[in-house]
């Protein structure tokens, strides 16, 4: 699944966790393509107690190593905000777009469903939540995007950046050296964004493979 699941405490007092929920999402990114207002996700509750989901909106404006940029927004709406899912039921999430299209660039959001609790956690207990975060794209019908690798040098490290100067994002699912080396991959690289990785040794092509498309060989400019 590519949506993040974050648990964290909500109390302090410790002796055995309080199991967290545990969903299905279908599907675990939203796509509106140009002219379209709405979309639709489907959440299951696949595990053995019941539990209330809450969503939260933000706009999508990097993310920098690994660290979403996230500010609160009211382009869109979502129904039900809230509400309640027992243990085997499905619920269908509605994301409605408020704000006018840019026809132009892509623009990015993220849906976050943060579980909240259902009553007090059972004595000498932690309760754990989940926080799922979907990524919702709104695309115009030409843009795309365009990827630029390059090395750069700095505080004595040499790094392999990538820049999309596109006007869409790009998903980066497999990433390796010409030696074989693997770099980190499953990240997003936003229109205007830019992501990088450390490297041992210069290299001029990286072997790259993009969502939907077929692992290729990209050429790499020389550290300036």
């Amino acid at each position: 699944m590519l949506f993040r699941l974050l648990a964290f405490a909500l109390a302090l007092v410790t002796s055995a966790p309080a199991h967290a929920g545990a969903f299905t999402i279908t599907p675990v990114r939203v796509d509106i393509s140009f002219g379209r207002r709405a979309a639709s996700i489907e959440v299951h509750n696949t595990g053995q107690q019941g539990a209330q989901l809450q969503a939260e909106r933000y706009r999508w404006k990097g993310d920098t190593g690994g660290d979403d940029e996230l500010e609160p927004t009211e382009d869109f709406v979502v129904t039900p905000p809230i509400f309640s899912i027992e243990p085997g039921q499905r619920q269908i999430v509605r994301v409605l777009m408020q704000a006018p299209a840019d026809q132009q660039r892509e623009t990015a959001y993220r849906l976050i469903l943060q579980e909240t609790p259902l009553g007090d956690p059972a004595a000498n207990t932690v309760a754990t939540v989940l926080r799922i975060s979907l990524p919702v794209f709104v695309t115009p019908p030409r843009a795309r995007a365009e990827l630029v690798w390059s090395l750069r040098r700095e505080a004595g490290g040499l790094f392999l950046d990538v820049d999309n100067v596109g006007q869409a994002h790009e998903t980066i699912t497999s990433l390796r050296t010409p030696d074989g080396r693997t770099l980190q991959a499953g990240v997003y690289v936003l229109a205007g964004g830019h992501r990088s990785w450390p490297l041992d040794a210069p290299i001029d092509r990286v072997l790259v493979k993009l969502r939907d498309a077929d692992e290729s060989s990209a050429a790499v400019r020389a550290a300036q």
